[in-house]
């Protein structure tokens, strides 16, 4: 064997940069006999494995297979890899494989594997891991165990465990009392996170902005702002989460006050000016700041776009709706694949009248279709006066194993109201009870009164009314009385 052959390769692969070159040793290394080189191997294996380049990872999972006996480099460098590519199911598979074959883990295996176990929620996994770990002797081990504390503090139902764990460290640094302080807010135990905070010898940005976005999001927005003020340093984290707080509460002037005062804003920033102006009703000012954020320069998440969509129906604005989807597609979103931003281009199309461009996104859609999509549909076919395919959509939607809720019957009650489809809406508000066990609200009332009151069926609707389980409203007595009106008959509305 020529003894050149592995400096040669060491020198290649320091200089690695893209998968073909990775390949390209690979392919040498097996006409030289593969075998030979087992740390040039786990070197590609590692290059892979850890690579951001698209299709790096399924490479490394090739090279892998290949290995007779991986030892527990090998075996971290997967399990890493796996939570890089956001596969943690594989990185405990890695693990548990590891484990069959008698390898002991060490430091840098524990916090990969913790992590894995966080993000799929598996707490009873993580307890197992846990007890390992106390095995093993790496239970001092400052890395292994803040990941130890922050999986208890994501996946535990309450913060015992984590403090257990906390009370437990040897050493405690600036990450695990920044853990504890998180968990806690995630509980909603904000007295317990504001002890944490201030018994903490040493914060930094993270904890002060954690802190800060515990009491925007509990609407205390009078401590959020005394925080505010006395943080040494400030990111636009920081005045984002204020920024929120005050768009939560309907405080939209605060809100405009402090995103007037920001130097940098952020895409964040910006998102939460908007989405603040859509969810309180001012949908002009929220189109205005859109078109304001494009000529800084910053790109619309998917986020953004929604709450754009939702402003543009809700103003019946199509030529601008129209404008927000060719953005849309110019900016690289998948339409067809993301059912979320589909529903909403489908609910500016329905509400602004144009229901066959409607149609046409509902069909591109290539995900499952979900019940606020078919519901979108549904509704907006009964406003713009399509009664019957109203309720043909719905028979589809309930053959493709879809379960409406009350919004969806709250869309074929309506249609069947306008068109007059007086047995149907019967059947259909018999059926929200019976087979989907779901309550009517008194929207549902409503529709039911407006529609056997427009049949001229007064006797029925007055008792309907008398049978609900609250009081009728405004909407509903007038509906009686217009139908009284309708009708002719001045007695029974007296």
């Amino acid at each position: 064997m020529d003894q050149r052959v592995p400096t040669k390769y060491l020198s290649l692969l320091q200089k690695l940069s893209n998968l073909k070159e990775l390949k390209q040793i690979h392919a040498n290394l097996i006409k030289t006999s593969i075998q030979n080189y087992p740390f040039q191997v786990s070197k590609l294996v590692e290059f892979s494995a850890l690579s951001s380049t698209p299709g790096s990872f399924d490479y490394a999972r090739k090279l892998f297979s290949q290995i007779q006996n991986p030892n527990l480099f090998l075996y971290n460098t997967m399990i890493r890899g796996s939570l890089m590519n956001r596969e943690p199911h594989e990185a405990t598979v890695f693990y548990f494989q590891m484990r069959r074959e008698n390898i002991l883990p060490n430091n840098f295996t524990y916090p990969f594997v913790i992590r894995a176990f966080e993000e799929q929620f598996e707490l009873k996994s993580g307890e197992e891991v846990h007890g390992s770990i106390l095995k093993t002797g790496f239970s001092s081990n400052l890395f292994v165990l803040t990941t130890l504390l922050n999986m208890y503090s994501v996946c535990g139902g309450s913060t015992r465990a984590s403090t257990k764990v906390f009370e437990e460290m040897p050493v405690k640094d600036v990450v695990s009392w920044n853990s504890m302080i998180a968990g806690h807010l995630r509980h909603g135990e904000l007295e317990s996170a504001r002890r944490y905070f201030d018994m903490a010898p040493e914060k930094s940005l993270i904890s002060w902005n954690s802190m800060l976005a515990g009491y925007a999001n509990s609407g205390n927005l009078k401590e959020a702002e005394r925080l505010f003020m006395r943080m040494p340093a400030k990111d636009a984290t920081s005045w984002n989460s204020l920024i929120s707080g005050y768009v939560k509460v309907g405080d939209l002037i605060s809100a405009e006050r402090l995103f007037e005062r920001m130097t940098e804003r952020d895409l964040v920033s910006w998102t939460a000016m908007i989405d603040g102006y859509v969810k309180n009703g001012q949908h002009d000012r929220s189109l205005k700041l859109f078109r304001q954020m494009q000529l800084a320069g910053i790109e619309a998440s998917e986020v953004t776009l929604i709450s754009i969509l939702t402003a543009c129906a809700n103003l019946g604005a199509l030529e601008l709706g129209r404008w927000i989807h060719s953005y849309i597609k110019k900016s690289g979103f998948i339409i067809d694949k993301n059912l979320v931003l589909g529903t909403a281009l489908i609910e500016m199309y329905v509400k602004c009248g144009d229901m066959g461009k409607g149609l046409e996104v509902f069909s591109t859609l290539e995900r499952r279709k979900d019940v606020i999509t078919w519901t979108s549909v549904i509704v907006g076919l009964a406003m713009n006066g399509h009664c019957r395919e109203a309720l043909e959509f719905f028979t589809h939607m309930v053959r493709e194993g879809i379960s409406p809720d009350g919004i969806t019957f709250l869309g074929v009650l309506c249609a069947c109201s306008h068109q007059g489809f007086i047995i149907e809406g019967r059947q259909f508000f018999d059926s929200m009870m019976k087979d989907y066990h779901l309550v009517p609200r008194i929207e549902h009332y409503s529709c039911m009164v407006d529609l056997l009151g427009r049949a001229g069926l007064l006797e029925e609707a007055e008792e309907l009314v008398k049978n609900m389980p609250f009081e009728p409203d405004s909407i509903i007595l007038g509906s009686l009385f217009a139908a009284c009106h309708i009708h002719r008959n001045v007695e029974f509305g007296e």
